[in-house]
């Protein structure tokens, strides 16, 4: 919820709107989209699932620094000057909230690990997929509450609550990039 609050900060009601509902669908396609055929796509081009969670880490520690050292200030602020162009609200929509934030690195690797198990039964895949639907859902609720809680706390408290929330977004950044490589080279 903070890292949504410290990216959305500054910008209108309706924007905001915007955002956390893009956020969700998008993230909903991207999951559906690996839940179908990620597993067969990635064994096409020769990738492996921990490529993605070294990438994936790698864009959140990018974010994560932004949020520390508020260099997504300058950012904000161009988005709320700019953020009447649909392309400024789906490009914030669809980085960093729905990919890597929501359908991250290991949310890709659950849907295509349930998918999986499920075989090419249709009927077991749109079943399994149920959970991570309603998790998608929670992560649009949770942008909504954030938004509404923004506007109760004061700059200095979301700017503290931001930079905290950045270090954690660091640490798993970091989870993230380590469990790829050592999954990637068998070590531990």
């Amino acid at each position: 919820m903070p890292i949504f609050a410290g990216i959305t900060h500054g910008l209108q009601k309706k924007e905001i709107k915007s955002i956390y509902l893009r956020a969700t669908f998008i993230s909903f396609l991207i999951l559906l989209f690996f839940s179908l055929i990620g597993e067969s796509l990635l064994d096409l081009m020769g990738v492996n699932i921990n490529s993605f969670k070294i990438i994936g880490g790698l864009f959140l520690i990018v974010v994560a620094f932004e949020m520390v050292f508020e260099k997504r200030d300058e950012r904000r602020q161009n988005l709320a000057d700019t953020a009447k162009d649909d392309i400024s609200v789906i490009s914030l929509a669809t980085f960093p909230l729905a990919i890597p934030l929501i359908a991250g690195p290991g949310a890709i690797t659950i849907t295509m690990l349930i998918s999986e198990k499920s075989g090419p039964n249709i009927i077991d895949q749109i079943i399994n997929f149920i959970p991570i639907t309603f998790a998608i859902i929670l992560a649009g609720i949770s942008m909504w509450l954030s938004s509404k809680l923004v506007e109760k706390l004061s700059m200095s408290l979301l700017s503290v609550v931001q930079r905290v929330f950045g270090l954690l977004l660091g640490a798993l950044a970091i989870e993230y990039v380590i469990s790829g490589i050592k999954n990637t080279f068998g070590i531990g």
